[in-house]
């Protein structure tokens, strides 16, 4: 029995039991490289090579594929004139002059009468679309309210929840005590980033920036507006945040920069009229150089200056929901990464599905020598913006949808009509079969059915079909959502219990009958269960002490209940506002997470399958599926091998992972440890990743520095639309198969072009490698279609069905043409985490291969008239050596024990699930100067809310000076970087304050007490977040020089050399000389 000391707040209580690689340095001047712009060919840009002798030399590929040339400077002659090029910043060809230079000291860009200088500007980079802060200072004051944190003596304190990102308390509510202040939410979320609403909330999805309660769980208001521009804060800090109050239209920011700079310019390499980045200065770099492997400078022959990348100025959107771009008119679809609006016209969106190649080779040798992957990537449940159409759902009874009889492929707008409407031709299988009488319509002179505007099927790529009774073994039901929370002290005294809490109980008002069905269960040593029943005030504490064998002791109709119902609402409400003070004094070191998660998929499985979500604050280790502490450092030591992902307990897990399948039950975990804690993933994993659910990791969770970002990841997971039971299959046309499938679950056995998955999340990504069964030059066009059975957050049982439809090319130079950069990376890093996962040590190796083969196919198939010293990128892949180099260093593929291994696990994982969107940002990360500002950075366009946006520059440490702030993108993770010779004069004129350490609170203020850089600043943070909407939460940290996470901010400087990677100068050279190589 539990101890009497307990404080008894949920009623009767009862108890049950069934017992009781090193760089080599170019030998000479002959390995000098540079590039300019050629005059433009054919309508495309192409490059040329500029030698060291001055001379511009051409080549001159074929017509159809543009590129990037680096070719071997040759010798000076004596005869030919001489050119001189000096470049700001660090990295200057070996040998070269540097001239004289600024007073900052920095170079100088010097042009002598005979000399000619080169534009340094990026006239090919890409534009860039992209769409609260805490701090990791030290000593920051915490500003009142807050969710409920440890006290110094480990028991919970009385303050409430932590605010984030500009939270203020907001005004007393009736039915709330007088020493209460519930929050009301200040903004739209929308399981994304959106600005803060002016009023209330807007119907789901949505919420607003998080903040917490003064002394009570948060409740949320709801409304239907937004307003232009977040008001004052946009950041949180380390210490807890104030509750939020009601969002307030802010004041229409001032065009114009800043009156004054407020930054220093004794370290602005920027030379007059040369457009260059500002350099770093030289001042310090040893010691974080050394830390991340060595000296950043290259020491190859390649002029920084001058190789590819994402950077350069970002346009504004000229129209809400930008670019419109109709799915049947586009050769390549717009960037992953890029704001726009698309609209079906027959071959579905981007938004669901994108192939590597957007023109597919007729021939098998042609895909084989290009050595590009034939793959398309499918995210069938996308979320759409408002700006798009919906996908319309369309109910033919029991007869169901129209398929072809031979392959069952599904209606679409490709199939063709003849004998006047009464036979149809498939356009995958290329079957002629008879029209069901119900579903005739007569044809027009062009062959196009009369009904055709009238059939949603036959007009748009996406559809929704309401599946038929017999496509099911048992009616659908609404899936049950299972809250199982860690109730043990670490849960209580790190503040994941409390903080659960009260994210749980905010999320009430924006859950949606018939999805609002859920359960609550917690563990320590045992198991706690809490029923529900009609016209009792409170919910009743049923403890089940057998862990080793446990079962559910009550009803699922008990357990399970509506929390909206009016019946249960209030119950549902005590008990999230109890719990906190139930366990507050709680001495249970054991967590029994094995039982529990056993007994919560048999509960939900009962009740027709559902979401199992488990909150774990340390490691499961009494009951059955118990686990052990095993050596963490021990384990990275041994590399690549196969005792990092091996789980323990392998038998129980993959048996609860099979039986959750079979029940249409998917799990989620939330993995919150202490500092240096392994907890492990690889056991934790399991489930999950076999099941469709997600995985969060949280390594040293502190509720002030984690708090922010566990609430949005929580409030996402319940409320977006994910569905089901799902049964997923992808057809391809005649001449194409599935290869292999790259995804956080696995494949049938049989056919790797199918799968079963018990849940598929919003973002939840597959990853489908193509290859050609035969030769299709007589095709005109190759069509893919994804089917998915599913069940909705409603119950209805639907099938949603993408068609792709793709050009057949005989032509090896439109395969590289129309390529797909991001979608051929997101392919390689999944492959690289593949086998990473498999144990596979040479997975760098192989991926850098794949690089090498596709460049060289390129080079002697495309441009096999340019010299033998160039090194030829094809415009679609000229940032491929880029992102190859750059995922090399990421922590999911860095070996050793310098990451540990739940965090190389958990982001492995994180990998093979990646969505397109946040590909290359994940990638490569996104640099932005902050201060000082372009003149109309932060402020207003015409359209809408949206800012402008200042320019990128590298990711390259010799990019940043040493007194400027940056913000850094890298897709999950916002921060403002403060470098170290920011003066105090600087952060008190833009933030109030004197100290790096305080920006974080001092951006809390209201928008009337900050400066109008301050508002430019979070204006372009909040410009960030409404171009994702549709993405989890990117929160936003401050970080200061000297911290631990200025040491993991550095490692994700993907330019520099890390982890004893090559910088990306000298990577280029390395895949240089393996392409040379290889064709010689």
């Amino acid at each position: 029995m539990e101890s009497s000391e307990r404080k008894p707040m949920l009623g009767a209580r009862t108890e049950f039991s069934s017992s009781l690689i090193p760089q080599q340095k170019p030998p000479d001047d002959q390995n000098e490289l540079a590039v300019v712009p050629e005059p433009e060919t054919n309508g495309t840009t192409t490059h040329g090579i500029l030698g060291a002798n001055g001379k511009t030399r051409l080549a001159t590929p074929p017509r159809e594929a543009p590129h990037i040339d680096f070719i071997r400077r040759p010798e000076r002659s004596r005869t030919e004139p001489s050119a001189t090029f000096e470049f700001a910043g660090e990295a200057v060809p070996n040998g070269g002059d540097r001239g004289s230079r600024l007073p900052d000291g920095s170079p100088r860009l010097s042009a002598s009468p005979t000399s000619r200088r080169l534009d340094c500007s990026p006239s090919y980079a890409p534009r860039y679309e992209v769409g609260a802060v805490r701090t990791h200072s030290k000593n920051l004051a915490p500003p009142p309210g807050g969710p409920p944190r440890a006290s110094p003596s480990g028991s919970p304190s009385a303050s409430p929840p932590p605010s984030f990102r500009g939270m203020r308390t907001g005004p007393e509510m009736s039915g709330s005590p007088p020493h209460q202040s519930p929050p009301t939410w200040a903004g739209e979320l929308n399981f994304g980033q959106s600005p803060p609403p002016s009023g209330s909330l807007p119907d789901l999805p949505g919420f607003s920036m998080y903040s917490g309660p003064s002394g009570s769980p948060a409740t949320m208001s709801q409304s239907k507006s937004m307003s232009a521009l977040p008001t004052g804060g946009a950041v949180g800090s380390s210490a807890p945040a104030s509750p939020p109050t009601p969002s307030r239209s802010p004041p229409r920011l001032p065009s114009g920069a800043v009156g004054s700079s407020p930054v220093s310019n004794r370290n602005d390499a920027r030379t007059p009229g040369a457009g260059a980045t500002p350099g770093a200065s030289p001042t310090r770099r040893s010691r974080i150089n050394n830390a991340l492997g060595g000296n950043q400078r290259s020491s190859s022959r390649i002029d920084p200056e001058q190789v590819p990348r994402p950077v350069g100025q970002i346009e504004p959107v000229k129209e809400e929901g930008g670019k419109r771009y109709e799915t049947n008119k586009y050769h390549v679809p717009p960037a992953a990464t890029a704001v726009a609006t698309i609209l079906d016209r027959g071959s579905t969106s981007c938004e669901f599905m994108r192939c590597t190649v957007n023109q597919v080779p007729a021939y098998p040798s042609t895909a084989n020598t290009a050595h590009i992957p034939v793959a398309v990537i499918c995210q069938p449940f996308a979320e759409l913006t408002a700006f798009e159409e919906p996908v319309p759902a369309i109910d033919f009874g029991e007869s169901g949808p129209l398929r072809c009889p031979r392959c069952k492929a599904y209606v679409n707008p490709h199939f063709t009509w003849v004998s006047q409407g009464k036979e149809a031709n498939c356009n995958f299988c290329g079957h002629r079969f008879e029209v069901p009488g119900e579903y005739f319509c007569a044809i027009d002179d062009k062959g196009r059915r009369r009904d055709q505007k009238d059939r949603p099927e036959l007009l748009g790529g996406t559809v929704d079909y309401i599946a038929p009774s017999d496509y099911s073994d048992t009616l659908p039901g609404v899936p049950t959502i299972a809250f199982v929370i860690e109730a043990t002290r670490q849960s209580v005294s790190s503040g994941v219990l409390p903080q659960v809490l009260w994210t749980l109980r905010g999320l009430l008002n924006f859950m949606e009958q018939p999805a609002s069905r859920i359960a609550i269960i917690t563990f320590d040593h045992a198991l706690h269960f809490y029923s529900f029943y009609p016209g009792l005030e409170s919910s009743r504490w049923v403890t089940m002490c057998d862990i080793d064998d446990p079962f559910v002791p009550c009803s699922p109709s008990a357990l399970c209940i509506d929390a909206l119902d009016e019946g249960f609402r209030a119950q549902v409400e005590g008990l999230f506002g109890d719990l906190t003070d139930l366990f507050e004094e709680t001495t249970s070191e054991q967590a029994c997470g094995g039982a529990a998660l056993k007994a919560a998929t048999e509960l939900v499985g009962a009740g027709g399958g559902g979401h199992v979500i488990m909150f774990h604050a340390s490691l499961p280790n009494t009951g059955i599926g118990a686990l052990k502490a095993r050596d963490d450092l021990r384990l990275a030591r041994e590399g690549d091998g196969q005792a990092l992902f091996t789980p323990q307990q392998a038998p129980f897990f993959e048996a609860i992972a099979a039986d959750c399948l079979q029940r249409g039950v998917a799990v989620s975990a939330f993995a919150c440890p202490p500092v240096g804690v392994y907890i492990d993933i690889a056991s934790l994993s399991v489930v999950p990743r076999r099941t469709g659910g997600d995985l969060f990791y949280y390594p040293g969770y502190d509720p002030t520095a984690d708090g922010e970002r566990l609430h949005y990841d929580v409030s996402r997971t319940v409320a977006q639309n994910a569905v089901y039971s799902c049964v997923f299959k992808l057809r391809c046309s005649k001449g194409l198969t599935v290869e292999t499938m790259l995804a956080t679950w696995e494949p049938e056995v049989i056919d790797p072009s199918t799968f079963h998955i018990s849940r598929m999340s919003v973002d939840s990504t597959v990853d489908f490698v193509l290859s050609h069964s035969e030769r299709i030059e007589w095709q005109k066009h190759v069509y893919l279609q994804v089917a998915c059975l599913h069940t909705d957050r409603r119950g209805r049982r639907l099938i949603r069905v993408h068609t792709l439809q793709l050009p057949v090319t005989s032509s090896l130079s439109n395969v590289f043409r129309y390529t797909e950069i991001d979608a051929v990376t997101n392919v390689l890093i999944k492959q690289a985490a593949v086998a990473a996962l498999a144990g596979n040590g040479n997975f760098k190796e192989k991926m850098t291969k794949s690089c090498v083969d596709m460049l060289h196919a390129y080079r002697v198939n495309c441009a096999s008239m340019t010299s033998a010293g160039q090194l030829i990128l094809p415009e679609s892949l000229k940032l491929l050596p880029l992102y190859v180099g750059a995922i090399r260093k990421m922590p999911a593929f860095r070996s050793g024990s310098e990451v540990r291994a739940d965090e190389r696990l958990s982001a492995l994982i994180r990998v093979l699930g990646l969505p397109m969107s946040l590909t290359a940002p994940l990638v490569y990360p996104r640099v932005y100067t902050m201060l000082p500002l372009p003149e109309r950075a932060g402020n207003r366009t015409d359209v809408g809310d949206n800012v402008h946006m200042p320019p990128t520059i590298a990711c390259y440490s010799d990019k940043m000076a040493m007194d400027r702030l940056y913000l850094i993108d890298s897709g999950y993770f916002m921060r403002l970087y403060i470098k170290e010779d920011v003066c105090s004069d600087t952060l008190l004129e833009v933030f109030g304050v004197a100290r790096p350490e305080d920006v974080a609170e001092a951006l809390n203020k209201p928008e009337e007490d900050l400066s109008e850089a301050a508002l430019r600043i979070l204006a372009i943070v909040w410009q960030i977040r409404r171009e994702r909407t549709r993405l989890p939460w990117q929160s936003l940290s401050v970080v200061t020089v000297g911290t631990p996470e200025e040491s993991k901010l550095l490692a994700t400087i993907c330019e520099d050399r890390v982890a004893g990677e090559m910088n990306y100068v000298d990577f280029l050279c390395h895949v240089h000389k393996m392409v040379q190589n290889k064709a010689d």
